[in-house]
């Protein structure tokens, strides 16, 4: 009888440990998040540092992630709706040690930093769907 006693203890710790962990467990995996900085456990688990410290340009604004080629390439990113208006996030982008470079790859602005080996910040606005957004790809294989 003692015996069934403390397997069930271990049994529930164990279901407990595990129940507790799911969320992040399938954040791991995930192929794609989108969330708001209000989403905690996501924001903090998916978020770099440079979108955290960003000027909240607007009101309204959301976060997304995403795992391109497996486990290849990250892309974190931030949507401001509402506005068109960069200059906040240029001298930001300045001050976090990044420098706007000549040539670009897609349809937006592109930079770049020493410190950060494997990242390319882009920046990129949209008239007629009044936002701005500002990407982080990030690769372990520095360019």
């Amino acid at each position: 009888m003692k015996t069934f006693r403390i397997l069930t203890i271990v049994l529930v710790a164990i279901g407990a440990m595990f129940a507790f962990a799911w969320p992040y467990i399938k954040m791991e995996f995930a192929g794609s998040a989108y969330y708001t900085q209000q989403d905690s456990r996501e924001y903090a688990f998916y978020t770099p540092e440079l979108l955290k410290n960003m000027p909240r340009i607007a009101e309204h604004y959301s976060f997304e992630y995403g795992n391109i080629s497996g486990p290849q390439a990250f892309v974190y990113g931030v949507k401001f709706e509402g506005t068109t208006e960069t200059g906040r996030i240029r001298d930001y982008l300045l001050a976090a040690g990044y420098q706007p470079q000549t040539r670009c790859d897609v349809e937006a602005e592109c930079w770049l930093s020493s410190r950060a080996k494997g990242d390319i910040v882009t920046l990129y606005t949209s008239d007629p769907l009044n936002m701005v957004g500002v990407q982080i790809y990030r690769t372990p294989y520095a360019e």
